[in-house]
């Protein structure tokens, strides 16, 4: 029988809370960094390569950190994890605002990627699926639009206090508000599973299988036989090509000054960007919902490629924008289509570990925004840049293919019902052959 409770499910403040952390710690931390490349590299007479560095210094570090996230989340009170990393999050942004050197910055790149290996993404998604059972592609695409409204919001917002305070207390004032605005939730309010409050998931039924027995609200495949698939390395290596994509973000007010349309419309760009990317979260966790998720990834797959192409081929304002707002739907590869994928192939019962390990694959896209960065030191140009980004993206198209294509192999062959909680699943026996849930 389905839950029947009166009032708001508890879920629904589970995402609730995850919007704010969305918004104020990918959405302001990292969305928003671009807006800071040419006051710092103008002010301390550094090159753009050098300083985009410490992002690659993100990548590598969280993509060590990831491991571990796999194993804290379960194991620990996400109350103190979770505060624990916003806050370490918050540090490093608010100590950019003292650098003097390009080095320093690599300091809180190291300390985005311990903190924003919990935050950035792995977090909201995981909670998202441990606690809704039906709507999750909708929760999740609130949850994740909502980096986009940040990202949408705070360029210009820190755009305007850096022309009146400057790049430094902007730093400051940025990582205070990020602070007061997450840490009451994951302090207060997140619980790792609906069972931490005597609660089933959102939409939850109960299932039996053709024998007569309950099904495990968490059926899937153990992390640890999930490694050795196919489907599992080529999400792998989607995960990590296509996060390339990210170091595009940072670049597009620098892009605008390139091609003398200035830093203002930049920031617009990079806004309408994070726009678009709100409208495409909250598209594609609906189509999720309706038609699963294999579709929707190879849209949001084309329409990037798309923007890509237009970004190196055109130059005046007005289809630049419209190019900016459908860039932001790469985003919703990682966030959605990325999250969504794993828990179709692989199910719930080893969920963020099975994450967590392929999220680790950002250490291949460690250098894209640094890059990125050298190549226009080198050639005073973006356009190279973004033609690769359109093979970048033909290549996950392939990878996806080979993914799904192995769902029904791991279905019948790996597949477990027996009851276990999320990620904390004992990985005993040998392998069930799979029963429809």
């Amino acid at each position: 029988m389905a839950e029947k409770k009166k009032g708001i499910h508890y879920a629904w403040w589970i995402v609730a809370g995850c919007c704010f952390m969305q918004a104020c710690c990918l959405g302001l931390m990292m969305n928003s960094a671009g807006i800071f490349y040419t006051p710092v590299t103008e002010d301390l007479n550094i090159g753009l390569g050098p300083l985009a560095l410490y992002v690659t210094v993100y990548f590598f570090v969280t993509t060590f950190t990831y491991p571990f996230v796999a194993r804290i989340l379960p194991k620990y009170n996400i109350n103190i994890v979770l505060s624990v990393a916003v806050a370490i999050c918050c540090v490093a942004m608010g100590l950019m605002s003292t650098y003097t050197s390009v080095w320093q910055w690599y300091v809180s790149g190291a300390l985005y990627g311990i903190g924003g290996a919990f935050v950035f993404v792995v977090a909201a998604t995981v909670l998202i699926e441990n606690w809704f059972d039906k709507k999750r592609g909708l929760a999740l695409g609130i949850t994740q639009c909502c980096s986009g409204i940040g990202g949408a919001i705070f360029p210009i917002v820190g755009t305007m206090l850096i022309n009146q305070v400057g790049w430094r207390s902007t730093y400051l004032i940025l990582a205070v508000v990020a602070a007061v605005l997450v840490l009451p939730w994951t302090m207060f309010v997140f619980k790792y599973k609906p069972e931490d409050k005597g609660l089933k998931p959102y939409g939850y039924e109960e299932k039996k299988n053709t024998e007569g027995a309950v099904v495990s609200a968490y059926p899937g495949v153990p992390a640890r036989k999930a490694l050795i698939t196919v489907a599992f390395w080529a999400l792998f290596l989607y995960g990590g090509v296509e996060a390339l994509m990210s170091g595009y973000n940072t670049h597009l007010p620098g892009f605008s000054v390139s091609i003398g349309l200035g830093d203002m419309f930049g920031s617009q760009m990079l806004s309408l960007s994070m726009i678009g990317y709100v409208f495409a979260t909250v598209i594609m966790g609906w189509l999720t919902d309706k038609i699963g998720v294999v579709i929707p990834s190879f849209i949001t797959l084309l329409i990037t490629a798309l923007s890509l192409f237009g970004f190196a081929v055109l130059r005046d304002q007005l289809p630049l924008s419209v190019c900016a707002f459908f860039f932001g739907t790469n985003s919703v590869i990682i966030t959605i289509s990325m999250a969504t994928l794993v828990s179709e192939i692989f199910g719930k019962r080893d969920y963020a570990k099975i994450l967590s390990y392929i999220r680790m694959s950002g250490c291949i896209a460690a250098f894209g925004s640094s890059a990125i960065g050298f190549v226009y030191d080198a050639t005073g140009r973006f356009d190279i840049s973004f033609y690769a980004g359109v093979a970048i993206i033909a290549i996950c198209a392939v990878l996806v293919l080979i993914a799904v294509s192995q769902k029904k192999k791991i279905r019948e062959t790996l597949w477990i019902t027996t009851d276990a909680g999320p990620s904390d699943a004992q990985e005993t026996g040998s392998s069930a052959k799979a029963q429809t849930t």
